[in-house]
């Protein structure tokens, strides 16, 4: 189980590295490609914004392994035939997994309320 869960949430973090990795040319490179001027890859916005995006960004990974584990339970559940040792399990995963989704919620709308007010 936590073999899976680590397995899961490595693969996650490395594709979405990858594809945010994939659009961060700077379209002024594309503009004049033999200009030999670096593209500027500086961040954009305030270190605020910066912030309140890896956040966000991290929050919603939290919740696409939280909603992984809510289908790995129901998939749990499906297939446990009577055993009442696994419907135990996956009860258990799923009430985890759904106190794990409010908690993530909470976060964003503090993120959220805490970046508006500061900016």
């Amino acid at each position: 189980m936590k073999n899976l869960a680590v397995k899961t949430s490595s693969v996650i973090a490395l594709l979405g590295a990858t594809v945010t990795n994939a659009f961060a040319q700077s379209a002024s490179f594309f503009d004049n490609p033999q200009g030999g001027a670096a593209p500027n890859v500086a961040a954009q916005g305030t270190l605020g914004q910066n912030i309140t995006m890896i956040l966000n960004y991290f929050l919603g990974i939290l919740g696409l392994i939280a909603v992984a584990f809510l289908i790995y339970a129901g998939v749990l559940m499906v297939t446990a035939g009577g055993n009442d040792e696994q419907i135990g399990k996956a009860r258990k995963i799923i009430t985890y997994a759904v106190i794990g989704i409010v908690i993530i919620l909470l976060s964003w709308t503090i993120v959220t309320f805490v970046a508006s007010a500061l900016g």
